[in-house]
């Protein structure tokens, strides 16, 4: 041992001292900045909107709004089941900071999610659109973008069924239907369907396309549309050209399709990529459509299995996108490819807000969970944009709770007044004080 070390060991001022836990403090929360989303839900005035949302509720110490009102609160502090949002009911400093006087009890959240009805879940998703149409009424152009997800279940909740189901073979689920705004990243519509729908019809598709354009602001004037290829279908497709809306969408390579594919001439970008167009008449179909292929070349020492890859053949993969726009082919190529930011809004909208967690036994109540997550998210998004600034990069919903929301703090009382004191010398800081100039000059 040396003498450095042996004087260490000695030296009693260099050992670190020992704490003794008491339960003898003041209220502490470890949401200290949630106050911010108190003012933001006060400017937006959500929580006046979820008053017309009717629940058949005999509860004499909440109403349906209260209960709404907390489960919106619990998503956006990234609370994913019934007992962690019952569980700010032992927090007074967060639901003082998130202006609630109480918080229901499990229990309670689980009988009013069960009283929840489809209805109740179009009202939430209806002040989601009248918010929406607010936040972007000055848009003009907007591209639609539409998707599925699957969402698996446990045990025997009412609307699921079975069908496709990669999470868990075997087991019933449901399939969300959802709508984008590809410009904002918006979620302007989400339907709950069972997991046997999970192969779109041309009648769903239609009609959620018809939902997601009503969510956009009447200003609009050009509209664009990307899917894959379960929203092809020429019901859809005849839906689109009729109300003038320029799309690219998937198309499935049926084998009259997959015959003509090898031997179309096709004009060669690079050493891997190359495209060509021509026009296909399908089945039942009163004129023909035009039809942008890619191709590319596989490399026989690295296989890979190709998401948008639709088919094979003689060492190449081809992709067949259905087009009424004129642009050239590689244009319409790079623009269908720009859908997949959608992915990230689907893992955010699943991850950080609980899109694809099932709560009740009813359908109902599961519909009224997936429209409040729909709800949070959006509001999420428009708090990065209009008062953060974020508008091209943008932070993820975990890292504004752990920025500007997961702030431990202390609530005192002094001067009839309550207060949440946080640590003078936390890292966020700043960007909360910046924050919260900005939002004192947000308005509608």
């Amino acid at each position: 041992m040396s003498k450095s070390s042996r004087r260490r060991k000695q030296n009693p001022s260099c050992r670190v001292p020992e704490v003794r836990a008491e339960f003898s403090g003041k209220v502490q929360t470890q949401y200290g900045g949630a106050g911010l989303w108190r003012k933001f839900l006060a400017k937006t005035g959500v929580v006046k909107r979820l008053c017309g949302v009717q629940v058949q509720w005999g509860g004499w110490r909440f109403r349906p709004v209260d209960y709404l009102h907390a489960m919106l609160c619990g998503l956006i502090l990234g609370l994913e089941r019934q007992c962690q949002v019952a569980g700010l009911r032992h927090d007074p400093g967060a639901l003082l900071a998130l202006g609630l006087r109480a918080m229901p009890s499990q229990a309670s959240l689980s009988r009013f999610l069960r009283r929840c009805t489809k209805r109740a879940a179009k009202q939430v998703l209806a002040a989601n659109r009248e918010l929406l149409q607010t936040m972007r009424q000055k848009r003009v152009s907007a591209t639609l973008d539409l998707d599925a997800s699957i969402v698996s279940t446990r045990g025997n909740p009412e609307g699921a069924d079975f069908g496709y189901n990669p999470k868990r073979r075997g087991a019933k689920s449901y399939c969300a239907v959802l709508g984008f705004w590809g410009e904002t990243r918006d979620i302007l519509e989400a339907q709950l369907r069972p997991g046997s729908e999970a192969t779109l019809s041309g009648k769903l598709t239609t009609a959620t396309y018809r939902a997601a354009r009503r969510a956009l602001p009447r200003s609009i004037r050009r509209l664009r549309l990307r899917a894959d290829s379960g929203f092809y279908s020429h019901e859809f497709l005849s839906a689109l050209e009729k109300d003038g809306v320029i799309y690219c969408i998937a198309a499935r390579t049926v084998e009259p399709l997959q015959c003509k594919l090898p031997g179309l001439p096709y004009e060669v970008l690079d050493d891997k990529w190359a495209v060509c167009e021509y026009w296909y008449e399908g089945h039942k179909w009163q004129g023909p459509r035009r039809m942008i292929v890619v191709r590319e070349r596989l490399d026989p020492e690295n296989p890979r299995s190709k998401a948008l890859t639709l088919f094979h053949c003689d060492g190449y993969a081809y992709q067949v996108i259905v087009t009424n726009a004129t642009w050239r082919p590689e244009a319409v190529w790079h623009f269908y490819n720009n859908r997949s930011r959608l992915e990230n809004i689907i893992k955010e909208s699943q991850d950080s807000f609980a899109g694809d967690h099932i709560l009740s036994r009813g359908a109902g109540g599961n519909a009224t969970w997936l429209a409040l997550s729909v709800l949070a998210y959006n509001l999420t998004n428009w708090f990065r944009e209009k008062v953060l600034g974020q508008r091209r990069h943008r932070n993820t919903g975990r890292t504004l709770r752990r920025r500007l929301i997961e702030i431990p703090a202390t609530l005192v009382t002094g001067g009839r007044q309550l207060r949440l004191k946080m640590w003078s010398e936390h890292p966020s800081r700043r960007f909360y004080e910046r924050t919260e100039a900005a939002l004192e000059a947000f308005s509608l």
